[in-house]
């Protein structure tokens, strides 16, 4: 069986408005939650095959930190498309993967996570916050991923992080 996890970056600086939307840092939260989260992840033996992220200043340092206590670190390919891609565009490029990984993260941006996860497991999902880290499965194939039977296993926000 697969796995799909999609991680939304963390929590973006807007200190320094002479930057680009592509170059904005994270915040002290951001870099908080991102901690959390990689504990969530070492704590839970999740491991990832490969990771497809956004080239973005955010998504790179929210990986930097989540992947900190990973040992060797995964595979990780920065891809220009997951910079605000659209679900559809989401689909396609996870359809393209070999089917010999196992464990696919995405790191990218809202409104595309969002949708992808609310359209590929038919679940209403009232909030996908920065940060937030879902798992999607009940799937043995990567093109089979639009089949509309894809279970949303669990989707972490921040704040479940501070109780966790």
């Amino acid at each position: 069986m697969k796995n799909l996890f999609l991680l939304r970056h963390a929590k973006s600086s807007w200190d320094n408005t002479a930057l680009t939307d592509f170059d904005r840092p994270l915040s002290k939260r951001g870099m908080s939650n991102a901690i959390l989260l990689s504990k969530y992840i070492q704590k839970h033996c999740i491991s990832f095959d490969l990771v497809l992220s956004s080239p973005s200043e955010r998504t790179q340092s929210t990986l930097d930190l989540v992947l900190s206590y990973f040992d060797p670190i995964p595979i990780t390919t920065l891809k220009e498309p997951i910079y605000h891609a659209s679900a559809s565009n989401l689909t396609q490029l996870i359809k393209q993967q070999d089917d010999e990984i196992n464990n696919l993260l995405i790191i990218g941006h809202n409104p595309g996570l969002h949708v992808l996860a609310e359209s590929l497991t038919n679940e209403s999902i009232v909030k996908f916050p920065t940060c937030a880290f879902a798992k999607i499965t009940n799937f043995n194939h990567w093109k089979d991923i639009d089949t509309g039977i894809l279970n949303l296993e669990s989707l972490i926000t921040p704040k479940e992080l501070k109780h966790d």
